[in-house]
């Protein structure tokens, strides 16, 4: 029996209860202020792939025929200079039949090796560098020895052009022969001279 229409178990929280909240409640605050960003737990914080930034570069693009030729004459001094030297001086020693022979053989094994062993170890001269060259092999990396050695062979021609009675003869036939590969670079679509078709298909690109 109750007094007045009282009732206390009705209307009445116990102390310290929680107040309950329904679905609908829940429903509406998640519509109002917007769900809690959802992580996934399977992805690491701070490894999600990114797009690599594209420059516009394409490093396979063959190397044109006057950029090669000026880091030839780059590399030509580079080799020539300290070689004439060295010739000269054997020639005072040696006189100068005996001298001029040696001095020859000297700078065309000079020559032959700082290509191919630039060329093998790093893939391009110092001339090369300096204009954004580099050397390839025919399936792409860095040429072997023996494709460089191939592809820089007529150097020894030019440079046995200090051989005394002979060396006009060898002078003649390595302008001859630069003449033809700077032909076929220009006419090839790839820019690769005959010297790159005798080692296998090596080519010269930018980059």
């Amino acid at each position: 029996m109750t007094t007045g229409g009282f009732d206390p178990g009705q209307g009445q929280q116990p102390f310290g209860g929680q107040p309950h909240h329904n679905g609908a409640g829940q429903q509406q605050y998640g519509q109002q202020f917007g769900a809690p960003p959802q992580f996934d737990s399977a992805q690491p914080f701070g490894t999600q792939p990114f797009a690599q930034p594209d420059f516009g570069f394409d490093p396979s693009r063959p190397g044109e025929l006057l950029p090669r030729l000026g880091a030839r004459v780059i590399d030509g001094l580079i080799v020539g200079i300290p070689m004439a030297v060295v010739s000269t001086v054997l020639a005072l020693v040696l006189g100068n039949f005996l001298g001029s022979v040696l001095g020859a053989i000297l700078t065309a094994a000079a020559a032959v090796g700082y290509f191919v062993f630039l060329e093998t170890t790093r893939g391009q001269t110092l001339g090369k560098q300096i204009l954004g060259l580099r050397v390839e092999g025919p399936n792409g990396g860095r040429p072997t020895q023996q494709q460089s050695l191939t592809r820089n062979g007529f150097y020894v021609l030019s440079a046995l052009g200090g051989f005394p009675l002979l060396g006009f003869l060898f002078g003649l036939v390595g302008v001859v022969a630069a003449v033809v590969i700077g032909v076929t670079i220009n006419g090839s679509p790839t820019k690769q001279g005959k010297h790159d078709e005798l080692a296998g298909g090596t080519r010269v690109v930018q980059g």
